[in-house]
């Protein structure tokens, strides 16, 4: 019998093989050695789109998704060292409507007479359906593992089968200890049984429940939860399973009381600090206004009190701060507020008196309070006080920052008069007055003592790379405290005369700076900051000239001002005068802090400055914010109506430099090109700088494109506002459906237009996608359906994904 069997003759044998590889589901490929495909079955155009003559003779590298392209040749380098006989590895194709399928690639080396690579063979195998499931179960499992509320999971006799990080942590139960048991475990007792009636009737009848519990912790701590049930049934509409989810209010209560007092209290003293001081006097001037009463600002400065800290030590001088603070609140009504400064300072507000005399006695026991001695550690210590005394309201309007400022002199004229006394702001004691003491003091000696140093940070045309300057920003080389910024120091001058002081030796050392960097072979232009009560100083345009006349190698807009708060500037017509007289001297200005007050458009029409800087604010959300991208678009129009050069502050990535490129401004400085650095550092930085390879090639957009950007970043946003909630519910809940989506007004009228092209089409349909995804989402929460939730919150992100190539490619093709 067997010697009768015939065996397949050759044609037989390749036309059997040839009908195999037809009818196979897997791609079977081959190449040559500079890798095109020399070979491939008819599952490849089922796989990419692509027909399989138009893609014989091309790289296979052109067919990867872009992003895996170097991925792809990591992976494929050991099989081309000969290290492995084959490679097996997962990577995306490109599909022909511009998405991408998911791919196990098995390839080997195919090998010439001679040994050496000749080309490649393998099978390509579509595994997009099995990469779906998987992100749809890790988004699941991240949800579960890692969301801020606590889960649980019952079966339908209530018994525990599952619970994620977030319960132990809520509950201090472990999972081990909570599995199996009944989750009345919890119960505090708080609620009876008509409550838990009452939500089991609702879980039966609507399948779901939300209200607030108040349970216990392992340790016995009582808490209050958020919770909502929702009930799981099976084909024939039977319970199998609950899940909870909840969150600890309790907790979010506390911490926004604890972020509430370091932000609003002293935190030795516990009385209320500056800022919630403001509020308050704010408060009380708007209501001794309404009431017809009068608001009484006393300032006081502890007398002796420095002694005590030099000669005993701070943990003194603490206690007796804290016992101080203590006795004047217990010294004046509930209606009035104690608060600190800082140091030795404290205000005390006296709210609604009726007579002006009313305040006499409460400022008198103010002093008594402060006066009597205080006992730390069985050592008597003794300090006076100085109080200044304003008053609210009076014959001329004034506002909050005022009326500090005159109790605050009033106070320095108490200790002139010989301290442990008040004195009453008044016609002896005019506005005009100022005090040294203090940290205005110790800043004055800090600029005698060359304390004060300039850090520079670089100024770029972010797309050509050039060094346009450096700015110069002053920080503090304090002595105790170590390098201080700004911040730390320049509130406390504002408005005296110090600062002026300190605004022309900064003016002094950017000059001298320059000439030591044209001695080393560096001609770059410096800015520098001026504060607004500088430039009104009637002489400042002829100090300017003496500077430049003394340093007559700085060359014309070497020097550069910036207007510092230009919402400050009381005299707008002698401080443009003053910038046009500087522009005579080759000394250009620039409007910094641009776009922060009401009046920016003003200053723009009125102040010649050629020069105008987009506040930080603005630009540091842009790439999520929406609308700070849209007032960015708005003050670049601006800036092109005036003719101004715009330059960006806080260009902290490349992302961040390469969308103002394409709205169309072309100046940056940040943390994403450099820091500020000592003037050490600039020469080698200048010399070392190279435009990011990010931003090669970027362009300014045109307005079609750029109103796409916009709307692309809006739309992005709300995306992710929707995955978030998802993922953590956070309160409140974002809008589930975008009526006013500028990106969908965008694509309509794209889509619609004779130039439609597929790639318009495509982002159109994901887009449409996206929106149908986004009411299941609402449709899943509203009944509970978290499996299904799950499914479509990763569909979301997947297809967000394609969108967001194809939008991407939009713009830069636009």
């Amino acid at each position: 019998m067997l010697n009768q069997l015939s065996l397949p003759t050759a044609g037989e044998r390749a036309r059997l093989a040839e009908s195999v590889l037809d009818n196979l589901k897997e791609v079977v490929f081959q190449t040559d050695a500079a890798g095109r495909w020399t070979f491939l079955n008819p599952a490849w155009e089922e796989l990419t789109g692509h027909p399989v003559q138009d893609s014989l003779g091309k790289p296979f590298l052109n067919f990867l998704w872009p992003e895996d392209r170097k991925l792809n040749q990591q992976r494929f380098l050991p099989l081309l060292k000969r290290e492995i006989e084959y490679c097996r590895h997962e990577i995306r194709y490109l599909h022909r409507d511009h998405s991408f399928r998911w791919v196990e690639v098995f390839v080997r080396l195919t090998l010439g007479p001679d040994g050496a690579a000749s080309g490649a063979s393998g099978t390509l195998s579509d595994i997009t359906e099995r990469k779906r499931n998987e992100e749809k179960l890790r988004f699941a499992a991240s949800v579960f593992l890692h969301a801020g509320e606590g889960i649980m999971i019952t079966a339908a006799d209530a018994t525990i089968i599952d619970v994620n990080d977030a319960f132990e942590k809520i509950t201090g139960y472990t999972r081990a200890e909570a599995v199996g048991r009944n989750p009345s475990m919890l119960s505090s007792g708080r609620q009876n049984a008509e409550f838990y009636d009452g939500m089991w009737e609702r879980l039966h009848k609507d399948n779901f429940w939300q209200g607030e519990v108040w349970n216990r912790r392992k340790s016995g701590e009582l808490y209050v939860e958020r919770l909502t049930i929702t009930g799981i049934r099976n084909a024939r509409g039977k319970a199998v399973n609950y899940v909870g989810i909840f969150s600890d209010i309790t907790k979010q209560t506390l911490q926004a009381q604890h972020l509430d007092r370091i932000a609003h209290y002293d935190p030795l003293t516990g009385l209320p600090n500056r800022r919630l001081l403001a509020d308050r006097l704010q408060h009380g001037m708007a209501q001794a206004r309404r009431r017809g009463s009068r608001l009484v600002v006393a300032y006081l400065d502890l007398d002796g009190f420095k002694a005590i800290n030099d000669e005993m030590g701070h943990e003194y001088g603490d206690q007796l701060l804290v016992a101080l603070g203590s006795r004047m609140t217990h010294a004046t009504r509930e209606c009035d507020t104690v608060c600190r400064l800082g140091g030795d300072e404290f205000v005390v507000v006296l709210d609604d008196l009726h007579n002006v005399a009313d305040f006499m006695p409460m400022v008198v026991r103010l002093l008594e309070a402060v006066a009597a001695p205080v006992v730390v550690d069985r050592k008597v210590l003794r300090v006076t006080g100085s109080i200044g005394v304003a008053v609210y309201p009076q014959a001329v309007d004034i506002d909050a920052d005022q009326l500090m400022r005159q109790a605050d002199q009033a106070m320095y004229r108490a200790k002139t008069l010989g301290k442990n006394r008040y004195a009453l702001f008044g016609e002896d004691l005019q506005p005009s007055e100022a005090r040294l003491s203090g940290p205005v003091d110790e800043i004055a000696r800090a600029i005698s003592n060359h304390e004060f140093v300039l850090y520079y940070q670089p100024i770029v045309n972010l797309q050509s790379g050039e060094l346009n300057s450096v700015e110069a920003l002053i920080r503090w080389q304090h002595p105790a405290r170590g390098l201080l910024p700004p911040a730390e120091f320049l509130p406390l001058i504002e408005g005296h005369p110090v600062a002026a002081s300190l605004d022309n030796w900064v003016l002094d050392e950017a000059l001298r700076q320059h000439q030591r960097w044209l001695d080393e072979g560096l001609d770059i232009s410096v800015s520098v900051n001026m504060s607004s009560p500088k430039l009104q100083e009637h002489d400042f345009v002829e100090r300017l000239r003496a500077k430049l006349q003394a340093n007559p190698r700085v060359g014309t807009g070497r020097i550069k001002l910036e207007v510092l708060e230009t919402s400050a500037l009381e005299d707008i017509g002698h401080v443009s005068q003053t910038i046009a007289e500087c522009a005579t001297l080759g000394v250009p200005f620039a409007l910094d802090d641009f776009g922060t007050g009401y009046s920016s458009l003003l200053y723009l029409k009125q102040l010649p400055a050629k020069r105008i800087k987009i506040d930080q604010s603005f630009v540091r959300d842009m790439l999520v914010d929406s609308d700070d991208l849209a007032i960015l678009e708005g003050v670049l129009g601006m800036a092109a109506a005036f003719k101004r050069e715009v330059i960006a502050e806080g260009v902290e990535s490349i992302e961040h430099a390469r969308m103002l490129v394409q709205m169309g401004c072309l100046m940056g400085q940040g943390y994403g090109i450099a820091r500020p650095m000592p003037a050490s550092q600039v020469l080698a930085w200048a010399a070392g700088w190279r435009l990011p390879e990010g931003l090669a090639g970027c362009r300014v957009l045109g307005r079609n494109s750029a109103q796409l950007l916009v709307a692309t970043v809006e739309h992005q946003a709300w995306i992710r506002t929707l995955l978030d909630f998802i993922r953590r519910r956070e309160q409140p809940a974002p809008s589930f459906i975008d009526e006013q989506c500028r990106l969908d007004m965008w694509l309509e009228e794209a889509v619609h237009s004779p130039q439609a092209g597929e790639l318009v089409q495509m982002a159109y349909r994901l887009h449409e996608a996206q929106h149908e995804l986004a009411r299941q989402i609402l449709g899943h929460l509203e009944h509970g359906e978290m499996s299904a939730l799950y499914d479509a919150a990763a569909d979301l992100e997947r297809i967000g994904e394609q969108l967001q190539v194809a939008l991407n490619r939009l713009v830069e093709g636009g």
